[in-house]
């Protein structure tokens, strides 16, 4: 998926369309809850929502000054070690 860019800062305006779009596609949100961290706090981060059947959707986010960019990336589920 392209990424999201919003001049204005803050969250993306499609950032929730995304979410519930992605957990339509996969059976609805996963029991597990959703994790974020920052990378460079204030400055770049990322979270992520699980779905029901393991597949997971990554924002990672990025700001300088007033303008942020916002890239989502799924992912499969990964297969159990042994």
């Amino acid at each position: 998926m392209p990424p999201s860019k919003n001049p204005e800062g803050g969250e993306s305006p499609d950032n929730g369309d995304r979410i519930r779009d992605f957990w339509a596609r996969h059976g609805g949100p996963a029991a597990r809850r959703s994790n974020a961290g920052d990378i460079i706090a204030g400055l770049s981060g990322w979270s992520e929502v699980y779905a029901a059947d393991g597949y997971t959707l990554r924002c990672e986010w990025s700001r300088m000054g007033s303008h942020q960019e916002m890239q989502f990336t799924e992912k499969p589920p990964q297969p159990s070690l042994p």
